[in-house]
């Protein structure tokens, strides 16, 4: 009986000794230099440039594509507050790709001298000195409070609606280049502003039908005169403060 545990024993060994060789020679495999990254790929990515992206990765070309973190990079990325999403794939033998989903930056909202960046949810993206395209700066929403990566709490939600109702109508009509200010003091008497233009809007009630009229007046109106365009009755008005 002892003889026969001996012997199995005996067997044993071997095979143990072969796994562990394979097992070594599979890990010498990917450790090869063949497999290092050769291209870190980002796509998606709108506001954030791929340096700013790449900067958050806690691995960089030449690490091997088998070692990297991805969720300790994915975490990283997140903490901007443009990042909404992100997945990393490895595409062997030596690419990564990052994609990104950012929240889409809709307009501003002046803050003590300087300017929130908001998402059309509403959502506090940055605060930064300068705006950095031309999309609507929002006045007349009331706030204390400012938490970046959170939905800005107003004072008067009904205006904070009205806001967010509008930026997705201005995506919807490509308007968000044209319209630079709107005024939501009052949102029963909402402005709108274009180069040198009050656009009297009125209140939110039949938007689509006023920004479509807008759209029409726009091709022929110049903008860069003053002058008042009126929404609020069932024909578009417009003149000249010459």
């Amino acid at each position: 009986m002892q003889k026969k545990r001996a012997e199995k024993r005996n067997m044993a060994i071997p095979v143990v000794l072969c796994c562990l060789i394979v097992l070594s020679l599979i890990i010498t495999f990917f450790m090869l230099p063949f497999f290092n990254i050769k291209e870190i790929r980002v796509v998606g990515n709108e506001e954030l440039t791929q340096d700013e992206i790449k900067g958050y990765l806690s691995f960089k070309e030449d690490d091997n594509i088998f070692l990297i973190n991805k969720a300790g990079s994915k975490e990283k990325v997140l903490n901007n507050h443009f990042v909404e999403s992100v997945n990393i794939n490895r595409i062997i033998p030596h690419t990564v790709e990052v994609t990104v989903k950012e929240y889409k930056l809709r307009g501003y909202v002046p803050y003590s001298g300087s300017y929130l960046f908001i998402d059309g949810e509403g959502r506090v993206l940055d605060v930064q000195k300068d705006i950095t395209k031309p999309l609507p700066v929002v006045e007349g929403l009331k706030f204390n409070n400012v938490t970046v990566g959170d939905i800005l709490k107003v004072d008067n939600p009904s205006a904070f609606e009205t806001m967010v109702h509008l930026s997705k109508l201005f995506e919807k009509y490509e308007l968000l280049n044209d319209v630079i200010r709107v005024d939501l003091s009052d949102v029963t008497d909402i402005h709108l502003y274009t180069g040198n233009v009050d656009i009297k809007f009125g209140s939110f009630d039949d938007a689509n039908r006023k920004l479509l009229m807008l759209i029409e007046v726009l091709k022929t109106f110049d903008t860069s005169v003053p002058g008042t365009i009126n929404l609020t009755a069932d024909k578009a008005t417009y003149r000249y403060m010459l």
